[in-house]
């Protein structure tokens, strides 16, 4: 693979030549500090976009010229990244090579058209797909509380911090009635001219050719320049831990620990930390699910995981309520345990492996590996070669070290019935 990329002022441009696919994968995202106020208003975006534009104003119309393009997949995602909204649109399309000349230029017209030329005018958005993009979005933010899982994990960053964006939600009921297609679009013009934006190309290509392309594609000209910081930092950290039970209709209790981590070095943020996750709380060799759920029999499935963006590690666990105080000690043990340095060789090693296996199974799918230049970009990661080489040089000492940068903050559970606070 080669990468190549160009500073466009209004846009960066990165282009990842590989003859492994038969496909172009073209991604584009728009990113600005988060502001709880607009992220109800910011997730009807990315929807309305997708269903028609002024091009193809009917979703029929929208089907059948993708159709007569070779059905090129266009999928549209936002998510919180640390202190950032993010917002990205990917375009999959066979290569013109394997089919016909021109073929690049008129699919990658079509998703430009989509992002670019939408269906409002004065009026703001069409208001059909309004309708029915309001109609989804309630419907999504009303079923948070059937995931269990996902609601547990929400309610546990809301106590963490409810001033920091780690408590925000993907959208609130109380903002849904506040928006109207002319907000909504107003909203869109926002993005358009102030957020950051990337535009990311991989596959077979020429650089020059497809620079030319994506240029003359993008119409964005306004300069800006990224002044706030991506990761969010814990500046307090609390002397006692923050227990939080609550009550609902779930069988199975829910429990999720937050763990702020500071003070990382740049090495221990790349590479110790994914090990010191993947050791406490992976696969089935991890210290969690051997202690917790195969040596005590108290969790239907414990795992833990690092959020980046966040500086957070979570641990979350499916128990009976009852478990609570047990499992939460037994999991304090095992964090207390690395922190000892008792970790074995085969443990490290394992979670080496487990962990380059996932970096290598990223190198075979298109989507993932353009995604993970994205994220490369983002948190200025190295390249994937390197992520292997630097993998294998973290030592037992590196985990132990780190886990003393790894503290508890909040303890969340979601529970079915009356059940003991203390621990």
């Amino acid at each position: 693979m080669e990468y190549n990329h160009y500073n466009a002022k209004a846009f960066n441009l990165h282009m990842i030549k590989t003859n492994k696919f038969k496909t172009i994968t073209i991604m584009v995202t728009f990113k600005r500090p988060i502001k709880k106020e607009e992220i109800t208003l910011r997730s009807f975006i990315h929807h309305l976009l997708l269903l028609s534009n002024k091009t193809y104003p009917k979703r029929m119309i929208l089907a059948k010229k993708a159709e007569e393009l070779y059905g090129p997949n266009i999928v549209s995602k936002e998510h919180r990244v640390g202190n950032y909204a993010l917002t990205y649109f990917y375009m999959t399309m066979i290569n013109e090579k394997h089919l016909e000349e021109g073929l690049n230029e008129k699919a990658i017209s079509f998703f430009t058209d989509i992002i670019f030329n939408p269906n409002a005018d004065e009026k703001g958005f069409d208001k059909e797909s309004f309708k029915i993009v309001k109609n989804e979005i309630t419907a999504r933010i009303q079923s948070l509380k059937e995931d269990s899982s996902s609601y547990s994990l929400v309610r546990m960053l809301e106590q963490i911090d409810p001033d920091s964006p780690l408590s925000y939600r993907n959208g609130y009921l109380d903002e849904i009635d506040k928006i109207d297609e002319v907000k909504a679009y107003e909203y869109y013009k926002s993005m358009i001219h102030s957020d950051l934006v990337d535009v990311y190309v991989l596959g077979d290509i020429d650089f020059d050719e497809m620079k030319h392309l994506i240029i003359n594609k993008i119409p964005i000209n306004t300069v800006k320049i990224n002044k706030h910081n991506l990761l969010i930092k814990h500046n307090k950290i609390r002397r006692y831990i923050k227990t939080k039970l609550e009550e609902d209709k779930v069988k199975q209790a829910k429990l999720v620990i937050g763990c702020k981590i500071t003070d990382l070095t740049e090495y221990e943020y790349k590479y110790v930390l994914p090990l010191y996750s993947n050791i406490l709380g992976g696969p089935s060799y991890s210290k969690l699910f051997d202690s917790v759920r195969e040596k005590n029999s108290l969790a239907y499935y414990i795992y833990s995981n690092f959020i980046r963006g966040d500086n957070l590690l979570t641990i979350s666990s499916g128990i009976n309520k009852d478990n609570f105080k047990l499992t939460l000690k037994l999991i304090k043990k095992e964090m207390d345990n690395i922190s000892k340095g008792k970790i074995s060789d085969e443990e490290l090693s394992k979670a080496k492996e487990n962990i380059l296996g996932t970096i290598k199974s990223i190198e075979d799918n298109p989507f993932h590996l353009t995604v993970n230049y994205m994220w490369q970009s983002l948190y200025k990661l190295d390249d994937i070669e390197a992520r292997k080489k630097n993998l294998f040089k973290v030592t037992i000492e590196d985990i132990k070290k780190i886990s003393k940068k790894i503290k508890i903050d909040t303890v969340y559970m979601l529970h079915g019935g009356d059940t003991d606070e203390r621990d």
